[in-house]
Formats: C-alpha cells, structure tokens, sequence
C-alpha cells in the first residue's frame, strides 16, 4: 500500500490542442443601440389562453359543474369570471379596486 503513494509514474491525462481564436472579436462600436428593443406583444395573449389548474374542495367543484349544468356559464371559467365581476361590483371600493388592478398587472408581468 506504501508503494501506491510512492509511485512517481503518473500518466498526462488531458494533453492540450492547439489555442482556440475566434474568426470574430466582439466589439462595442459593433452594436447599434439606435433601433429600439420591441417587447412581445404575443405573450399578452397567449399567457391568457393557458390553462392551469386550481385546488378546490370536492363540494366546490361539484357546485360549479351544477351551475355549468343549469347553464348559467359555458365554461367554469368564464362561470367563476361572472362570479369575480359580481363580487367586484358589490364589495370591492374604489381604493380596494385599484389595489386589485395594480397586483393584476403586476401577476401580468410576472407571466
């Protein structure tokens, strides 16, 4: 075991090529910061089509099926967007409202 810790034979075991230039420096002046940066505007609409899910109780659930089947809505979603728009209008006040408009945007952002 002695001998492994002497051995002074130890093997190269990456041997190195040649450097590696680029055909193309970077450079500062190549960037034209004259043309603006244009957002997505695709994102807007297509993070609203997504689905997702939502954990409700069993109960809650079978009562939304039951309103969607009295056909009160098409989909649970645009059910539970009358049901949001309801309480809006009965409970929310003013300061509250935009309250509700500035977390919207800024979960809007976060998409």
């Amino acid at each position: 075991m002695s001998d492994l810790l002497n051995n002074k034979t130890k093997k190269k075991l990456l041997e190195r090529g040649p450097n590696i230039i680029p055909k193309n420096q970077f450079d500062l002046t190549d960037i034209q910061t004259s043309t603006p940066i244009k957002k997505n505007s695709n994102k807007d609409s297509s993070s609203l089509k997504k689905d997702t899910s939502v954990r409700v109780k069993r109960s809650t659930r079978n009562k939304l099926n039951a309103l969607i089947s009295l056909n009160k809505a098409d989909t649970i979603d645009e059910l539970i967007d009358i049901m949001i728009d309801e309480y809006m209008t009965a409970n929310i006040l003013k300061d509250e409202k935009k309250q509700f408009d500035l977390i919207m945007e800024l979960y809007k952002l976060k998409e």
